[in-house]
């Protein structure tokens, strides 16, 4: 629960720029120190601002807070792809986390233990805060605009990994093209992470699909679940069930504050 409330206050607090404890602690029912808490952990991560008795969302502005920036788009649907997604983690498995906002809104849900082994930044931190987690971090060359680690030693060491899931990420779904990137360098590490996991999610947006970027890293055979949202088309929906890709819609939910 603690995980989700967190979510939906950064949600309220982009939606409204700014909001007090008092505001936020009587719309979850909770006291204005769980509140806190929860502030505390969100600023720390860089997602939020806090103030005397407030706190409001962190604008991004520039190109060094690009990965924090896109947290934003489409967030009410990375929210609950993340939530569903992490619900498929079994208590003990070794899990692989690409890099991506996506993956980190799983990582944001993570509820079960579990040995997990990412090269991002953002993830790293948030499991790091899990009991019963066990962070894994490769290494590797650090890319500033998304916080994901690359090269030779990232790809060296994920191939020791071996994972019974992997959380995988793309910049562009096609049914035709497949899964694409616009980084050669995550590309690569894309496809060590492929070879280390038994079961392959992939988790996106439905705005994702029809897009098609400059390096395709992995086809459809590769993909076991895709969990996305309710955005993707019923004739996508089939065509992917027919390749064998189990589809899992996740639905936004929406609170309100009260008045």
């Amino acid at each position: 629960m603690t995980n989700e409330r967190q979510e939906e206050i950064r949600l309220l607090l982009q939606q409204h720029g700014h909001l007090t404890v008092a505001e936020l602690a009587k719309s979850f029912g909770v006291s204005d120190m769980t509140i806190r808490r929860d502030l505390k952990h969100l600023a720390g991560l860089g997602l939020v601002r806090r103030e005397h008795g407030k706190a409001s969302y962190l604008q991004s502005a520039g190109p060094d807070t690009l990965f924090l920036s896109r947290l934003g788009e489409f967030e009410r649907e990375k929210t609950a792809i993340g939530a569903m997604a992490a619900s498929l983690i079994a208590e003990g498995e070794p899990v692989i986390f690409d890099a991506g906002t996506t993956t980190l809104a799983v990582a944001q849900f993570v509820s079960a233990g579990c040995v997990a082994i990412t090269n991002s930044l953002p993830i790293a931190g948030v499991l790091g805060e899990r009991a019963g987690v066990t962070v894994l971090v490769t290494g590797g060359e650090l890319r500033g605009t998304t916080f994901a680690l690359v090269g030779p030693l990232t790809r060296s060491t994920v191939s020791g990994f071996n994972a019974e899931k992997l959380f995988l990420a793309a910049s562009g779904m096609d049914l035709e093209r497949g899964l694409s990137t616009t980084s050669m360098l995550e590309s690569e590490v894309k496809q060590e992470m492929l070879s280390s996991a038994k079961k392959v999610i992939l988790v996106a947006h439905s705005q994702k699909m029809g897009r098609v970027y400059y390096h395709t890293f992995a086809h459809w055979d590769r993909v076991d679940i895709l969990v996305t949202d309710s955005g993707l088309t019923e004739p996508a929906r089939r065509s992917l069930t027919d390749r064998g890709v189990e589809v899992l819609i996740a639905n936004p939910a929406r609170r309100i504050l009260p008045k």
